[in-house]
């Protein structure tokens, strides 16, 4: 503990003085330690001229005892040999057993610390933990898809012709029969046209149990060919059979223009199912593990240790 020079002085004159004071009252004669002036009164006649040894004022929390003390106060403290005295910061001070001890202190303070010495840890080693990343990854699967075919179906379609005229008027082709439904394995004319103009034949569909043509196909032959139906039920066109001149006119007063229903086949497309493989790329997180790091970890007393 370091005492600052104003107490150290301070100390030193009260010391002084008490050390002056004491001695002078041990090397006089009884009847002289009446005191110079009251108050206070003068002490017994018995016990005046003892004065102890060791003078001890005990001041609350505060007790120093020893010959050598350095107090935090601006002063300077000379204790004769078994005088004690108190300073006026509340510190006791002794004289111990000799005379003419001093006591000395500066202002402020000084403490030392001494410095924590380095420890090293060798093969340490520190798990990475997990970090986040974005990984694509592709997927195998499969898939259904259709595989377009085209297949043929018979099918009943109503048949109806016109005969057109070089003015684009249209008459009634001429049946060779009356049946209205033919056979697949009908070979021959089916409608005839007069001679001078060409057939305009159209296929229908079935609605209902009815022939009806509001979206019905149409193409057309040529000046002197006839509707020909051939086994399996293939329409084309051909060149008539030759008649003599009023024949179709008795064919049409015969039979009526009418419906011929034709049992023909019909191509589609159908989606014929089939599988394939897939791969399907996807971008997923995914945690993935750091490496661990190892290495030696040296330990020091940190921020605030040392002088």
């Amino acid at each position: 503990m370091n005492v600052s020079w104003r107490h150290t002085l301070a100390a030193a004159g009260i010391a002084t003085f008490a050390a002056t004071v004491g001695l002078t009252a041990m090397g006089q004669p009884c009847n002289s330690c009446a005191p110079a002036s009251p108050p206070p009164p003068p002490p017994s006649v018995s016990n005046c001229c003892q004065a102890p040894r060791n003078l001890i004022v005990n001041v609350p929390g505060v007790s120093v005892a020893t010959a050598n003390v350095n107090v935090g106060a601006t002063s300077t403290v000379v204790a004769a040999a078994g005088v004690s005295t108190t300073l006026s910061s509340g510190v006791v001070v002794s004289g111990g057993g000799s005379a003419g001890a001093s006591f000395f202190g500066g202002g402020g303070g000084y403490y030392s610390n001494p410095g924590v010495a380095q420890s090293t840890i060798n093969g340490l080693a520190v798990d990475g933990g997990y970090e986040t990343r974005l990984v694509e990854e592709a997927i195998s699967g499969s898939e259904e898809y259709c595989v377009d075919k085209i297949v043929e179906e018979f099918k009943t379609r109503p048949v109806q012709a016109f005969c057109i005229d070089d003015r684009n008027t249209p008459h009634p082709a001429s049946r060779v029969d009356g049946e209205l439904s033919v056979s697949g394995n009908y070979d021959g004319e089916l409608y005839r046209c007069v001679a001078g103009t060409h057939m305009q034949v159209t296929f229908g569909e079935m609605t209902d149990g009815k022939a009806n043509f509001d979206t019905g196909e149409t193409f057309s032959c040529g000046k002197g060919e006839a509707l020909y139906h051939s086994r399996g039920g293939v329409l084309q066109c051909r060149l008539q059979v030759a008649e003599r001149n009023c024949n179709e006119r008795s064919l049409l007063r015969k039979f009526g223009p009418g419906v011929k229903l034709v049992n023909m086949p019909v191509k589609k497309t159908i989606c014929e199912p089939a599988k394939r493989e897939t791969l399907t790329k996807v971008v997923k997180k995914v945690k993935v593990t750091r490496p661990v790091v190892t290495g030696d970890l040296v330990l020091d007393g940190g921020v605030g240790q040392g002088y």
